[in-house]
C-alpha cells in the first residue's frame, strides 16, 4: 500500500522493462541465475495450494533444437537460446493446470527481466507439431509421463537485440471498467 510518501512502483518498473526476446548473444546464462529464476517461478501461486506446475530445464543444444522442432511454425527463438524451460503441469492433480502454469511462465518472465536475461515465451499447448501435437512430441523427447501436459517452453539467452521499454502512454486505460462494464 502507498503511503503519504511517494514511493516508487518497483514492480511496475520491472514490467515495463520487460520484453520479448527473440534473439540472443550465445553467451552463456549462468547457473547461479537460471536457479534465482526458478526459485522465483516455484513461488507462483497455484490453485488450491497444489503446485502441480514442474519444469525441465534444459541446456543440451541439441535437445533444445529437438523441442523447437516439436512445434510446426513460431519457436523461432528456442534454437538461439542458451536455456529452454518447459512449463507443464499434471493435470490428474488440478483442473486449473494451465492458469497455474500461466502464472509460474510469467513470473519466469519477469524474474528473467530482474536479472537481465532475455526471454520469450513459446507456446505449445493445442499447438500442432511434426506427427503429433506438439505438447505429446515435447513429453516423448524429454520422458515426461502422460498424466502432464505442456503449456509453453520459455526461451532464455543474453539479449541480442534492445526494445524500449514501455511507458504510461502504452497503457490501454479503456480497457478498466469500474463497478459495471462500460463504466470509466
Amino acid at each position: 500500500m502507498f503511503s503519504n510518501k511517494t514511493q516508487e512502483n518497483l514492480l511496475f518498473e520491472l514490467a515495463r522493462q520487460r520484453r520479448s526476446v527473440r534473439r540472443y548473444t550465445g553467451e552463456k546464462v549462468s547457473d547461479d541465475v537460471v536457479r534465482e529464476i526458478l526459485k522465483i517461478a516455484l513461488l507462483a501461486p497455484s490453485s488450491w495450494g497444489r503446485h502441480p506446475v514442474e519444469f525441465v530445464v534444459i541446456r543440451d543444444r541439441a535437445t533444445i533444437e529437438a523441442v523447437a522442432r516439436c512445434k510446426r511454425m513460431g519457436a523461432g527463438p528456442l534454437p538461439t537460446a542458451d536455456v529452454a524451460i518447459v512449463v507443464m503441469a499434471d493435470m490428474a492433480d488440478c483442473e486449473l493446470w494451465i492458469e497455474d502454469a500461466a502464472v509460474a511462465s510469467t513470473y519466469i518472465l519477469l524474474a528473467a527481466e530482474q536479472f537481465g536475461v532475455g526471454a520469450c515465451w513459446i507456446h505449445m499447448r493445442n499447438r500442432q507439431g511434426q506427427r503429433k501435437s506438439a505438447d505429446e512430441e515435447i513429453r516423448q523427447i524429454l520422458g515426461v509421463p502422460d498424466k502432464f501436459s505442456v503449456l509453453n517452453v520459455v526461451a532464455l539467452g543474453q539479449k541480442g537485440e534492445k526494445k524500449s521499454p514501455r511507458t504510461e502512454k502504452d497503457l490501454v486505460w479503456q480497457n478498466v471498467h469500474y463497478e459495471k462494464y462500460g463504466q470509466k
